[in-house]
């Protein structure tokens, strides 16, 4: 009997502590991908940390020098509003021509909601190609950027100039 409570315990305290530990790297996912904390540490810090499906992630790097890109793939999307999203990359080289955020994420969902929650405004092609709409112009120290894509999707992602 005593055997069967304590496995039944492990079980109970393993799995609340593999859904907090999954919360948190959601939350540091989420937070970087809208410039808080150091957006440009996280993906990279899952990827040395290796693919974690107890925690809910697989990460992977490829690539080398300006060329490294990284990625985690989450068992369960992140969310901001009704928006999701399922893998987070971070890059030194655009993938896309008009966005350029380094850690950023292909959200589903109405891109529009999100640029009225983060305050988002159109940013000036002629002076920023972070994203079509951007938190600072200036893109110093660090702006989230918004592209809106086709289907209901969209960019989000936080990016920065070098020199800020």
């Amino acid at each position: 009997m005593a055997a069967r409570i304590s496995t039944f315990l492990f079980v109970v305290f393993y799995s609340a502590f593999a859904s907090a530990n999954e919360t948190q790297i959601q939350k540091n996912l989420l937070d970087a991908l809208v410039c808080k904390g150091k957006p440009e540490s996280v993906v990279y810090d899952l990827v040395e940390k290796k693919t974690n499906f107890k925690n809910g992630y697989a990460a992977y790097g490829f690539g080398e020098g300006t060329a490294y890109k990284a990625m985690v793939i989450l068992q369960e999307p992140i969310n901001i509003g009704d928006a999701k999203a399922e893998a987070i990359v971070s890059e030194t080289e655009n993938s896309y021509f008009d966005f350029s955020a380094f850690t950023y994420a292909k959200f589903s969902g109405d891109y529009q909601k999100i640029v009225n929650l983060f305050s988002l405004v159109p940013s000036n092609s002629a002076g920023s190609a972070f994203g079509k709409y951007v938190s600072n112009i200036s893109g110093c120290p660090k702006t989230i950027a918004l592209t809106p894509l086709s289907n209901g999707q969209f960019l989000l992602g936080c990016g920065w100039h070098n020199g800020c």
